[in-house]
């Protein structure tokens, strides 16, 4: 697993197409979701700003609530953009399956790791932008492995990796987030309603 996640952080093609092919990878990448989705939830929550004074401060249980719920949200994510992206992958005349696009995306989000880097900001503002700048170029990073994952489990060309990239996200925002903010909204509304 060790030696795939390295073929996958150093962008190596054959890896993704072992990954995609390999059927008991299904659950190595589901444990990567797993834990990327904890740490990148945990590391988001822990450091907080005072919008006002603009000081940082530690928010543990800020942390261990934005771990579960980057969980939930996670897992729940990765299935429904594998899904997504096999679908138009396929209208585009790709050779893949749902469980080949959970392989490598999972795996793909190895990238997100990069949150941990959150804590630094507690630091002062110069090594908050280092871990800004680190953070933009592990997304391109994760981008580009998101799009080699994509070509070698749909067996197309990278053109048509970044057509069933683009066309997948815009599905994914329109069936994740725009019902996210739909609760969110709600929620709040709810609680200015109990408030007032």
């Amino acid at each position: 697993m060790l030696d795939r996640i390295m073929g996958v952080v150093t962008l190596k093609a054959p890896v993704y197409r072992g990954i995609a092919d390999d059927q008991s990878a299904t659950s190595q990448a589901g444990i990567i979701v797993v834990i990327v989705s904890l740490i990148s939830g945990f590391f988001s929550g822990l450091v907080s700003v005072n919008t006002q004074t603009g000081a940082t401060s530690v928010n543990i249980v800020g942390a261990v609530i934005s771990a579960i719920v980057g969980l939930i949200f996670g897992l729940i994510a990765w299935v429904v953009a594998a899904w997504v992206l096999q679908f138009v992958a396929k209208m585009l005349g790709g050779k893949t399956d749902t469980g080949e696009m959970m392989r490598v995306t999972g795996y793909v989000q190895i990238f997100g790791l990069v949150s941990i880097l959150n804590v630094l900001a507690l630091a002062g503002t110069a090594l908050s932008c280092v871990t800004g700048l680190l953070g933009f170029v592990v997304a391109i990073l994760s981008l580009i492995g998101y799009i080699i994952g994509v070509r070698e489990a749909a067996e197309f060309s990278t053109g048509n990796a970044v057509i069933t990239a683009v066309i997948a996200a815009i599905v994914n925002f329109i069936i994740i987030a725009i019902p996210t903010a739909i609760v969110a909204f709600v929620l709040i509304a709810l609680g200015m309603a109990a408030g007032g």
